[in-house]
């Protein structure tokens, strides 16, 4: 599965290290993202030094050996179960009021459901073709859902609320450690977009449900920490009825738009010395709406919509004429709250309109996205992921240290590292052109929609639905395994 292509053979890349030298410069891939200069004579006599490790397996690897298709035999079998279905609705009545007994239920669903979820999206990874699933970052993320599939199978049923305590250290462990999936499978989606390995609708549809499950894993683990923080602070007390958990916030619209709304400003103002210019958002309709939901995902759809209008507004915008508004409409109705962002930018010409929702991009957008990825500062690419001397998965949860109630022990979900703040907090000028995709997933994940309409020569409306989730409670939210 993760053999070596014979292209390599096919063009002399086998053989020694002497041809890489100033006689003779190797042709750059037209599927390169690399710019000529980045690969000095210097950089190819090294690069030519690992030549020999080139074989059916990744060197680095510890999981994709020879032994590995002999495992796979285990993850058929959780291959072919079915995940537990699970509604918000169902959490809410759950962590309603909070009983040891429930806690320790609650850890062994994550224990049992887990290894499920992840099973199902390996197997995905492993029906992908050849050039797919043989990326670089593709199989990053490969190895790290089977460490953490490996490391989930061989938990023991959960009998205690101290070894729940010991759960959790495990759960807080694996999410911080698995920060860097999201990029890899960006990334990897870009690196197929170039070799133009999968088509464009069947890279949307993997993307999606990576993406969604992803989602929906992340949730149950998070919720599950949240429970147990809750029972160890406040055992037995009892939630309000509409309460969903501690990760859903009460969010007032107008609040967070313009808290958004400053800090692209503030990134804008690094290459378009105007934005400070950039008024305060003119927001009307239900200014007093408020509604339960996940803030990094609100933060992370609002950001992209505005960093979208404010730059093209920026843009399109004469030095000599005032910046147009940023209008927004707030509609508050029983079941839904829908945002309606109006700019004044210039538009989209109408067959750019489909393309912007899709992960799959032209080689040569993707080659610039890539290349972009590669310098946004700060973002984590290496993985964590550590391993046993005979290569079995080892997860060592960090030590807490916090032994007071009022503390924050040290796995809260509160605390969990975000790759989406990242990624808002990035360098405007580095532009990825997977923001729209991704907030479209988001939106739809939530049972929600994103849409948008261009005036083309005068700006765009973008329309972000989203559903009052104590209303859809009964809608199975976390089955997108």
């Amino acid at each position: 599965m993760f053999a070596t292509t014979r292209a390599h053979t096919k063009h002399g890349l086998t053989s020694s290290s002497k041809r890489f030298n100033s006689k003779y410069t190797p042709p750059i891939s037209s599927f390169s993202y690399i710019h000529d200069d980045a690969l000095s004579d210097i950089k190819k006599e090294e690069i030519a030094k690992h030549m020999q490790d080139l074989g059916p397996f990744p060197n680095y690897s510890n999981i994709l050996n020879p032994q590995h298709f002999y495992q796979n035999t285990v993850l058929l079998d959780y291959s072919k179960k079915h995940p537990h279905p699970v509604s918000l609705r169902q959490l809410a009545g759950y962590g309603n009021t909070l009983t040891k007994q429930k806690i320790i239920n609650s850890a062994n669903f994550v224990r049992v459901e887990l290894p499920i979820r992840l099973a199902m999206r390996i197997r995905d990874l492993q029906v992908l073709p050849f050039g797919v699933v043989n990326n670089f970052h593709m199989a990053q993320i490969y190895e790290s859902y089977y460490h953490s599939f490996n490391a989930f199978r061989k938990i023991g049923k959960i009998n205690t609320v101290e070894e729940n305590e010991k759960f959790c250290a495990i759960l807080s462990t694996l999410l911080d450690d698995h920060t860097f999936n999201l990029p890899h499978l960006m990334m990897g989606a870009l690196e197929v977009s170039i070799a133009e390995s999968l088509s464009q609708e069947k890279l949307d549809s993997f993307m999606s449900s990576m993406l969604r499950s992803r989602l929906s894993r992340r949730l149950i683990v998070e919720e599950h920490l949240s429970l147990s923080e809750n029972y160890r602070k406040q055992p037995y007390a009892r939630k309000p009825p509409h309460y969903l958990g501690e990760i859903f916030q009460t969010c007032k619209a107008v609040d967070h738009f313009n808290e958004v709304a400053e800090k692209v400003k503030n990134l804008l103002c690094h290459q378009y010395p105007r934005a400070k210019e950039l008024p305060k958002l003119q927001i009307d309709g239900d200014l007093d709406c408020e509604f339960q939901f996940m803030v990094p995902h609100l933060h992370y759809m609002l950001h992209e919509i505005l960093r979208n209008s404010f730059e093209a507004t920026l843009k399109t915008t004469k030095e000599e004429t005032l910046l147009p508004l940023v209008k927004i409409t707030i509609v508050d109705s029983k079941h839904d709250v829908i945002f309606r962002i109006s700019d004044q930018g210039g538009g989209l010409q109408h067959d750019q309109l489909k393309s912007i929702w899709s992960f799959g991009k032209s080689p040569e957008l993707a080659r610039k996205s890539l290349a972009t990825f590669h310098r946004i500062p700060g973002l984590q690419l290496h993985s964590n992921l550590q391993f046993s001397a005979s290569g079995s998965s080892v997860v060592r949860p960090k030590e807490t240290t916090s032994s007071n109630d009022d503390d924050e022990v040290g796995w809260a979900s509160r605390n969990k590292k975000s790759t989406l703040e990242d990624l808002m907090a990035r360098p405007h000028e580095y532009k990825l052109g997977m923001g729209l995709p991704m907030c479209s997933v988001y939106a739809d994940y939530w049972n929600g929609s994103l849409q948008m309409n261009s005036l083309e020569g005068y700006g765009c409306d973008t329309s972000l639905t989203l559903k009052k989730l104590g209303y859809h409670s009964n809608i199975i939210q976390l089955d997108r395994a």
